[in-house]
């Protein structure tokens, strides 16, 4: 039982897979950021952030960003969201409102690039 990962043979790792489902890698932080890996995304705002005109600027500043494939918003702010939603729409972006249970934490808004890229901070940084 305290073996990790790496040490199990194939044998275990596909019995453990099928009982289990495969691991997920970086849950906590995916559970975080709306399901997504931070290296992806451009930019994050909190629930309290997007109710502020410097967090609905912020997330609308990354929506120019050309690497920008997609937006995701918490259902919790959709309604505060939804310049950015609209603004999305214009840029032929698209955007998905979820609301898993799993997520944790405070990030309402991100907008997401297919690839991973280089930002070093993020607006909700400053609150997490």
């Amino acid at each position: 039982m305290g073996q990790g990962w790496e040490s199990k043979s194939e044998l275990e790792k596909t019995v453990l897979a099928g009982i289990h489902g495969t691991p997920q890698l970086k849950r906590t932080e995916r559970r975080n950021y709306l399901g997504f890996f931070r290296e992806r995304i451009i930019q994050a705002v909190t629930f309290s952030q997007i109710k502020s005109k410097e967090g609905t600027a912020a997330i609308n500043q990354a929506l120019k960003d050309s690497r920008a494939k997609e937006l995701v918003v918490h259902s919790r702010a959709r309604s505060k969201a939804m310049p950015c939603i609209i603004n999305a729409q214009n840029k032929g972006i698209d955007f998905t409102i979820t609301n898993d249970p799993e997520f944790i934490g405070e990030v309402a808004v991100i907008v997401v690039a297919a690839e991973a890229v280089d930002v070093d901070k993020l607006l909700s940084d400053r609150e997490i």
